[in-house]
């Protein structure tokens, strides 16, 4: 047995310090008494002397205000103040009782230590089992006071977490979480409680996170940044400091870094935090201004534009995903059309120039045009010819239902007029004979779009009857440019028997609500030769798409089977070249266009005369004037437009896109036919 006393277990004192919670504790109970003397000193201030009105109501409701958060804050600051007010009374106890377990300790080794020291001088030898008594009686009292030691030291530990958890919770009426990001989220809250307050608090917020996005660092930093400032770009104060800091070179380098990435949870934190800043944008903020000067040059023949216009698109998802669509409205209409711009000049999408994964910025444009349900944003995309010829050239494998809704809501807009003679430019490019310009309009989209289209052209009759009034007056059969081209347009438009029915509506009751005579029916008969062109335009059209394909199939085979035939020489070349050339007639890859005969229906003097006296029921079918006038404006309109028809067939000799070329007057016997729909 030994007879030497053991260390004494150690006893410190709890960690931290009782001295500095005591002075937390005393300055949470001088606030929370500041607290609830503001909230007595401005309750009998909710009214303010001598002011009326609206100033009134408005200084009272921020009195209120700032009476609300006082009481609030008071009632946090006296909760805190009695929790942590227990929690260092706990402390003491602890510091109290610890210190006790320690004089203990020390008496009883000292006792132990003499007794000892009696007991083996007067036994030498071996030792007696009395001194190992003591040392047991020692070991296990010093035993006992660590294990109370350390229970002191949990019970204090865990009033401690207790304490956090009730500490953490008295911030929620401020919009804390108990979270690392706590002073951000009750600064936010705050400021939309105390605007005069706020603003600044948000600027400075603002400034700050401009500084953690647009400074150098890590893809992973710049994520956790934006993750960070997302909650408070909700706010158009922040949105205004962060994006007014970054200005149009920060935001077009976000929307580069964006644009490169093609994995969508890459995209989401930083899609996520401008589609918010985007969204806080409103109508002449410094938010808006500085992304609306965000450019795509049209002209440059680096890939950067592209990638920035693909980053357009993400924004503009995240936008309508986010349920903010009608926030970004303008700038979905402002971006499309700088996107637009570039794929104009570029001859090809800003995806099919980086990557076909990555979301379709136009598409997302409309997307959010369709979701606002902004007429005027709407009207400002389609503002132009050059925006429609770019939409209406494009194919949409995801369906055109979007642009369809979008030119249906244009059409409610001021700006309606503009749209409609920007559509009837669009359509009409390209069809006058001679020109260099190419018709690209895809027969698809306009199937898609076309009812929505007719719908916005009918509702602007008055952009239509100085159009047909201009082809029709007297002269010489010749118009301005512009007017060809619209009255071309229209003419491409009325190629489909609906739409037919939706913009001969118009035009009838436009010119049965007008002055009746020879004049009227002038344009009516005009309105019937477009009819007639738009006819024969139909099929011309399609037989040039037709044509197109078996150029390009005509093509395929002769690099895929005449080109390696002619190097078998003699007899069988002979042979082999024959089988070949059969079974190019046979498969369709001769260059031969073969649509069949133009079924559409023809119309004459004699239906111009017929339909007018219809519309113009006050003179009647068969009067001289209305009659006679309506043949007049067939036959000038007519003169002005030309009989299209398909060219003679060839093959490799036209390589080029559908244009005027194809489009040479020939004439066509006038046979009687029935109209439908009139």
């Amino acid at each position: 047995m030994s007879t030497v006393l053991p260390p004494p277990v150690p006893l410190p004192d709890p960690p931290g310090s009782r001295e500095a919670l005591g002075a937390v504790v005393d300055q949470l109970t001088s606030a929370g008494f500041s607290a609830g003397l503001t909230v007595h000193l401005l309750e009998p201030a909710s009214a303010v002397p001598g002011w009326q009105g609206a100033d009134a109501d408005a200084a009272a409701a921020e009195i209120a205000a700032a009476g609300a958060v006082a009481a609030d804050l008071h009632d946090a600051l006296t909760a805190a103040a009695a929790r942590l007010g227990g929690h260092a009374e706990l402390w003491s106890s602890v510091l109290a009782r610890v210190a006790s377990l320690r004089e203990e300790q020390r008496h009883q080794f000292a006792v132990a230590t003499a007794r000892l020291s009696t007991v083996l001088a007067a036994a030498p030898g071996p030792a007696p089992s009395t001194a190992a008594a003591v040392v047991t009686e020692v070991e296990r009292d010093d035993a006992a006071r660590g294990a109370q030691h350390a229970a002191l030291l949990d019970d204090l530990a865990d009033d401690a977490a207790r304490a956090a958890a009730a500490l953490g919770s008295l911030s929620a009426p401020f919009g804390g979480r108990a979270v690392p990001g706590d002073v951000e989220r009750v600064t936010l809250r705050l400021a939309g409680v105390l605007p005069g307050w706020g603003d600044g608090a948000l600027t400075a917020l603002g400034v700050e996170a401009a500084r953690d996005l647009g400074g150098p660092g890590t893809a992973e930093e710049l994520d956790a940044a934006a993750r960070r400032w997302t909650a408070h770009a909700s706010a158009p104060v922040f949105a205004d400091a962060l994006l007014g800091r970054l200005g149009e070179d920060g935001v077009a380098w976000l929307l580069t870094v964006l644009g490169g990435r093609s994995v969508p949870a890459e995209q989401e934190p930083l899609a996520g935090l401008l589609a918010a800043a985007a969204g806080a944008a409103g109508s002449g903020s410094r938010a808006a201004e500085v992304l609306g000067a965000v450019r795509v040059d049209p002209a440059s023949d680096d890939g950067t534009p592209d990638v920035a216009a693909v980053g357009m698109g993400v924004v503009l998802t995240a936008l309508a995903a986010g349920g903010r669509a009608g926030s970004g409205a303008a700038l979905a209409a402002g971006w499309g059309r700088q996107v637009l711009a570039r794929e104009r000049a570029q001859g090809a999408t800003a995806v099919q120039r980086t990557t076909a994964t990555r979301a379709d910025p136009v598409a997302a444009a409309l997307s959010v045009l369709a979701a606002a349900g902004d007429p005027a944003a709407a009207a400002a995309l389609l503002a132009g010819p050059e925006e429609w010829t770019g939409l209406l050239a494009r194919q949409w494998p995801a369906g055109a239902g979007d642009l369809a809704q979008v030119v249906g809501l244009a059409a409610r807009a001021p700006g309606a007029p503009q749209v409609a003679a920007s559509v009837l430019h669009a359509l009409g490019q390209g069809l006058r004979p001679g020109t260099a310009e190419l018709v690209l309009v895809d027969g698809a989209t306009l199937t898609a779009v076309g009812g929505a289209v007719a719908d916005l052209v009918a509702g602007q009759v008055e952009v239509v009857l100085p159009v047909l009034g201009a082809a029709t007056g007297p002269g010489d059969g010749g118009v301005d440019p512009a007017t060809d081209t619209a009255l071309r347009g229209l003419g491409h438009l009325l190629a489909d028997d609906d739409r037919v029915r939706t913009v001969g509506a118009a035009v009838r009751a436009a010119l049965a609500a007008g002055p009746p005579g020879p004049a009227a029916g002038q344009v009516a008969g005009g309105f019937v030769a477009v009819e007639e062109y738009g006819q024969r335009i139909g099929h011309v059209l399609a037989w040039s798409r037709e044509h197109e394909r078996a150029v390009d199939r005509e093509v395929l085979w002769t690099m895929a089977v005449t080109g390696p035939t002619t190097l078998v020489r003699g007899l069988p070349g002979e042979v082999v070249g024959e089988l070949a050339g059969a079974a190019q007639e046979w498969l369709g890859f001769d260059g031969t266009v073969d649509i069949g005969p133009d079924r559409g229906a023809s119309y004459a003097a004699w239906d111009a005369r017929r339909w007018a006296g219809a519309v113009l029921a006050a003179d009647g079918a068969g009067s001289p004037d209305v009659g006679g006038a309506a043949e007049a404006g067939f036959a000038r309109t007519t003169a002005v437009l030309g009989r299209p028809a398909p060219p003679g067939t060839s093959v490799l000799d036209q390589w080029e896109d559908v244009h005027g070329d194809l489009l040479e007057p020939e004439e066509r016997s006038e046979g009687p036919a029935a109209r439908p729909g009139h």
